[in-house]
């Protein structure tokens, strides 16, 4: 893996995201879907962010990509963290049920399984509480997946002082 392929993993969830009318209006249930792209970078970030002040309550989605460990030269293991929160005004869905629970079931049915993200499989690692300032609520989810350490470059020389077999 390239460091620059977090870049595109955060591009593909920010996609995923914003193509699924049900967290689209989980976010913004006034929002059509040809405008759903409005959402980045005021409601949804690629990065952790949490707002200095609220003069609104919304629902928030930020996420970001880490790499938890090199197992060795061949592989790493990439990790998809994600924040959910929300407003308490808009913490109750009005068919019952509790809004940043049914996005975080949402991004759940979405990428758990993914082989967009990593070698194998995108995993569900854990999902905890998460409240990031004075009357929001929500969730922290982590996703973890299998990917090279390096692409191979055939170009690459090899250094003078390596033994070379026969």
């Amino acid at each position: 893996m390239l460091l620059s392929e977090l870049f595109d993993y955060k591009n593909q969830f920010m996609k995923d995201l914003l193509t699924d009318e049900k967290l689209v209006h989980l976010l913004d249930e006034n929002i059509p879907m040809d405008m759903a792209h409005l959402l980045a970078y005021k409601q949804v970030f690629p990065y952790e962010y949490v707002p200095e002040t609220a003069q609104k309550g919304l629902t928030y989605i930020c996420f970001d990509v880490d790499i938890l460990e090199t197992y060795n030269k061949t592989f790493l293991q990439p990790a998809l963290q994600i924040w959910v929160f929300t407003h308490r005004s808009l913490l109750r869905l009005p068919e019952g049920g509790v809004r940043p629970d049914e996005i975080c079931s949402r991004i759940d049915q979405k990428i758990n399984g993914s082989r967009f993200y990593g070698l194998g499989e995108l995993n569900l690692y854990s999902v905890r509480r998460f409240a990031p300032m004075t009357d929001y609520q929500g969730k922290y989810m982590s996703f973890r997946a299998k990917e090279w350490n390096r692409v191979y470059d055939p170009n690459r020389e090899t250094p003078s002082n390596r033994r070379r077999g026969r």
